[in-house]
């Protein structure tokens, strides 16, 4: 895989579900659903062990969330099962 992703739409599927944590949002408390194991964005850039993807939702097995505690997230190529490139 090479920089030919870098810029491209992803759907990307993890092996682990993301840690469910909570986060504020213009002064009110959010939680991130749990068990987000699929994660649609944009690659920004591409690392030696990892991607840097921008946001745009993510989703468990039944629904997708949308208000995001993040813009950008680092994945490490480890917690990555499977990736859709769009």
């Amino acid at each position: 895989m090479g920089n030919e992703i870098a810029g491209k739409k992803v759907d990307i599927f993890l092996k682990t579900p993301l840690y469910r944590f909570k986060y504020l949002v213009e002064g009110k408390e959010r939680q991130l659903i749990e068990n987000i194991v699929r994660i649609e964005g944009k690659v920004l850039e591409l690392h030696d062990a990892g991607l840097l993807v921008e946001v745009k939702n993510l989703s468990n097995q039944k629904e997708r969330q949308q208000d995001l505690p993040f813009e950008t997230i680092f994945l490490p190529f480890e917690k990555v099962d499977f990736m859709v490139v769009r």
